[in-house]
């Protein structure tokens, strides 16, 4: 805690006998004092001094407490200075109200120093108190920002080595007749892309935590997309013998941001595939959303998995699990489609029971006119 001596305190008072008593007993008690005769000199002062504390007097002309005050409250070098206004003891209610504008306290005259002074020596110790918390604060912001740089950089760094590994291993799968090096190889293969689409899924979610990701909303058609994905996962669906079915093929437009909707279909399907069991099935429906038919479609991913209780489907799309989530447990790509549905204007949520399966919704807006 910093000593008495260091705390300035800012006077401001049209009465010159005031400003001459409060100058006398503060400077006895080791504060730095300033002056100002007026509300417009306080305003001033308090900008280019910067106070610990301002005692400021309701009844001036010209300027009274309650415009000097409006005006400190309204300038970011001053906004978070605590004001005490000065009043006379007939003007107390005049107190309250300035106590409902932003004043910490209020003292009336003529004043008791007895009781002002540790009463002033709290303020100050509190005030310090909230200073040392805004720097801390402000220190840990900007190691976060720093951390979150050097992390977006690794990320895209390993992102891109992979992806450099993807091509040189598929070259060696293609060249190499050996069977036994050609499986090795694959599973190499394999496992790269397991860590490439969990560093890809990492990024976003940084991307997403820190607010550097917007939506480029364009009109297109999703049906492409859909179709994409399906054919992305047919091969995985098959080696479970589960059927992956597109109904309603067609024209689907709509206007979203098309990487992110890739994004959402594709880590809906992964999921889908990941938690049906063999012989299951999988089945991807759009058509009208019935609630707003003009304006939004919906997009039905349907599994026949191990489904999920109703206390699982409530939570599975709350954004403390994807912001608190260290393990990825809580279903980071299912997080992801979350909030990359909610930044284009859309909706998400499941409709899930145990045993039965669970059926993924989303919705996006239409083109209009098409």
């Amino acid at each position: 805690m910093r000593h008495t001596n260091s705390y300035s305190i800012l006077c401001v008072d049209d009465n010159p006998v005031n400003l001459q008593l409060l100058d006398r007993t503060l400077f006895e008690e080791g504060y730095i004092v300033l002056i100002a005769k007026s509300g417009a000199q306080g305003v001033e002062i308090a900008q280019e001094k910067q106070p610990d504390l301002i005692l400021l007097d309701i009844a001036m002309p010209d300027m009274d407490g309650f415009d000097v005050l409006r005006e400190l409250r309204s300038i970011p070098q001053t906004s978070e200075i605590p004001v005490m206004f000065i009043t006379a003891l007939d003007e107390s209610d005049e107190a309250v109200r300035g106590l409902s504008m932003g004043a910490v306290d209020y003292i009336t005259k003529p004043v008791n120093f007895k009781e002002f002074l540790p009463k002033l020596s709290n303020i100050l110790q509190m005030k310090a108190e909230k200073d040392i918390m805004t720097e801390k604060k402000s220190e840990a912001e900007t190691f976060m920002k720093v951390q979150t740089k050097l992390y977006a950089s690794t990320l895209f760094e390993l992102t891109d080595k992979l992806k450099k590994n993807e091509v040189l291993l598929k070259r060696l799968v293609d060249e190499t007749q050996n069977a036994v090096i050609k499986a090795d190889l694959e599973q190499v293969k394999g496992n790269n892309s397991f860590v490439q689409n969990k560093l890809e899924k990492l990024e976003i979610r940084s991307k997403i935590i820190n607010n550097t990701i917007k939506a480029d909303m364009k009109s297109f058609d999703a049906d492409s997309i859909i179709k994409a994905g399906i054919d992305k996962y047919m091969s995985e669906s098959k080696k479970k013998t589960v059927t992956l079915i597109y109904e309603n093929p067609g024209r689907h437009f709509v206007f979203a941001d098309r990487k992110m909707t890739e994004t959402v279909i594709d880590n809906l399907l992964s999921n889908a595939v990941k938690y049906t069991p063999h012989g299951g099935d999988i089945i991807v429906d759009v058509k009208n959303y019935e609630e707003d038919p003009e304006h939004f479609l919906l997009i039905n991913v349907y599994d026949t998995g191990s489904g999920l209780t109703s206390a699982q489907s409530e939570s599975i799309f709350d954004d403390k699990n994807f912001l608190s989530d260290e393990t990825g447990k809580n279903g980071l790509g299912l997080g992801i489609a979350y909030h990359f549905v909610k930044l284009m204007g859309g909706k998400i949520w499941v409709e899930s029971m145990p045993g039965i399966g669970s059926d993924f919704k989303f919705i996006l807006q239409k083109q209009e006119n098409v």
